[in-house]
């Protein structure tokens, strides 16, 4: 496709461009949005700088894609229920490790959305970045016998994997862990999936919520998922975004797998939306 709205600077061999040439304050037009599209569905991961825009105008961008997700777990921003605050101190905070996995965004439910919308509010002088892994690739790296191995197989995700043992063992622990169980109980997906619109396969797999595969021993289940997981781990596989002020970041949660760095001693805070559907519109 021929950009003609907007220009591209491409970040990475494997995924992810910047964009440049658009204003995410104003309304998109028609053929603007048509070629963000396009963009997103070739480099799968798109970043928009200087973009001081507000909770609504953030809202309204990414309803413009589709309808937007409440998250069940993670607190919103007040006033505005389809953003997420994502804020820590520092990234030693203990519960930032559940974004210092590779994961998609909410595998763990029966539809999981297909894009996120990410805004840099306060980001530290260094470090901070996030890095996305290229799920196409992904499995066309792999071996063609692993990928008939692999064809048929179901993993199971689930949220409560990451839970640890002195959670659990904390007054309150078991409560919580069974709550968040009954409000999000484990799914299954297939570990080749085929994306909706690209009609590419790719290895759907999360290191946060991919527990095991269904069929195999525990033993079996193991050795093949830490296999997948050091493979989606391979850095030519990767982009790697250095956030600034107004920084966005908008990829394609049935694509793409991300992993927050936690390497930053000042304050950090990002504001998300998340799209819901299976294909844009």
């Amino acid at each position: 496709m021929t950009y003609q709205r907007i220009s591209l600077q491409p970040v990475s061999g494997s995924l992810g461009t910047e964009i440049h040439g658009v204003d995410l304050s104003a309304t998109l037009d028609d053929e603007t949005y048509a070629e963000i599209k396009q963009a997103l569905l070739e480099y799968l991961v798109v970043f928009f700088r200087d973009q001081d825009i507000t909770p609504a105008q953030q809202i309204a961008f990414g309803k413009r894609f589709g309808d937007l997700h409440v998250h069940p777990f993670i607190p919103a921003l007040p006033g505005h229920d389809e953003i997420i605050r994502l804020f820590a101190e520092t990234g030693e905070k203990d519960t930032l490790r559940l974004a210092n996995s590779w994961h998609p965004d909410l595998s763990y439910t029966d539809n999981p959305p297909l894009a996120a919308i990410l805004r840099g509010v306060q980001i530290p002088a260094r470090g901070g970045d996030t890095m996305w892994v290229n799920l196409y690739k992904a499995y066309d790296t792999l071996s063609d016998r692993m990928k008939v191995i692999l064809e048929d197989m179901v993993a199971v995700h689930d949220v409560t994997k990451t839970y640890r043992r002195t959670e659990l063992q904390r007054e309150g622990g078991a409560d919580q862990y069974w709550k968040t169980f009954q409000k999000a109980p484990p799914t299954e997906q297939p570990l080749v999936k085929i994306h909706p619109e690209t009609g590419k396969k790719l290895l759907y797999i999360s290191e946060l919520t991919t527990t095991h595969i269904v069929g195999l021993s525990p033993l079996e289940s193991d050795a093949l998922l830490n296999m997948l997981f050091k493979h989606i781990d391979w850095k030519e596989l990767h982009c790697r975004f250095y956030w600034r002020k107004n920084s966005i970041a908008m990829w394609d949660n049935r694509c793409t797998a991300h992993y927050a760095v936690r390497d930053y001693t000042e304050p950090r805070e990002m504001h998300r939306v998340t799209v819901l559907g299976d294909a844009f519109s």
